[in-house]
């Protein structure tokens, strides 16, 4: 994967044969989405599932320490199994996958920088290897919608502490599309609302933690202090990555905003009026 010649074994749907094959990381995407079969990663391993009303939530691995002796990679990711759509479950899939694939490569191109090589260990010990870790947690999944969100963890070799980011993925499960966050509002004067709402919840949250310079900074009426949101059934979930809205010691910052205090600026029918 990613620019490296990688093993993947390919499960046909009809035959449940076994088959081992070698492509290139350019043919991920396709080849997660080809009709009849399903796309694993030789490393990815599967654990438990998870039933809803909609589909199953099946426990995925994404893990590897072959790219580099330097890097280690592990994060758990969702795959939905049992809808009634098979085409809209493997898109899914696969959104997800490359998704997981992207947090990967992004944080490998952060390790090059400008030498293209990932930058040695620093000795035998735990913290001798750059690491990206990850889990997930299913916010929602119903009928309609499937919503997750990630905490991708991220270490640089010698450096003091890791950091986490958040990261999030909601699907519209009656056609497999990725949802948007502008999918959710009638119009584009919809971060304002947010920035407010958002601004007053983390206050009360982080209480006497508060941070204002860091709670006016991070919650600014911008789509990218947003980016990270998910469906819920009690309203509609933010997010915020370790050090932006709060101290580093604070983690990942989430709060919950219900539905009725968009009644004004959401999309009518949609998620933030038929939850």
């Amino acid at each position: 994967m990613f620019g490296m010649k990688s093993r993947w074994l390919i499960i046909p749907a009809i035959t449940l044969g076994l088959s081992v094959t070698g492509c290139e990381s350019s043919h991920i995407a396709k080849a997660a989405s080809a009709p009849g079969s399903a796309l694993q990663p030789v490393g990815t391993k599967t654990g438990t599932s998870h039933r809803s009303a909609a589909a199953t939530v099946s426990l995925k691995s994404y893990v590897t320490s072959a790219r580099s002796p330097d890097l280690v990679v592990n994060i758990s990711y969702p795959a939905l199994e049992g809808m009634a759509s098979r085409r809209v479950e493997e898109g899914v899939n696969s959104i997800i996958f490359n998704s997981v694939t992207r947090y990967v490569s992004d944080f490998e191109t952060s390790l090059k920088g400008e030498t293209g090589v990932i930058p040695p260990g620093t000795g035998g010990t735990a913290d001798s290897q750059s690491e990206i870790t990850g889990s997930f947690t299913k916010e929602l999944l119903d009928s309609r919608y499937a919503s997750f969100k990630f905490a991708i963890t991220t270490y640089f070799a010698g450096a003091a502490s890791p950091t986490t980011q958040a990261r999030s993925l909601t699907f519209d499960l009656s056609n497999g599309k990725l949802l948007q966050l502008a999918d959710l509002f009638s119009g584009s004067n919809y971060l304002p609302t947010l920035s407010s709402r958002s601004k007053a919840a983390v206050e009360a949250k982080l209480g006497q933690n508060a941070d204002q310079s860091l709670i006016d900074f991070g919650t600014q009426p911008n789509a990218v202090n947003f980016a990270n949101w998910n469906l819920t059934k009690k309203g509609l979930e933010l997010t915020f990555s370790q050090g932006q809205v709060g101290a580093g010691a604070a983690g990942m910052v989430s709060i919950i905003l219900p539905y009725s205090g968009f009644a004004q600026i959401a999309n009518s029918p949609g998620p933030l009026t038929n939850p």
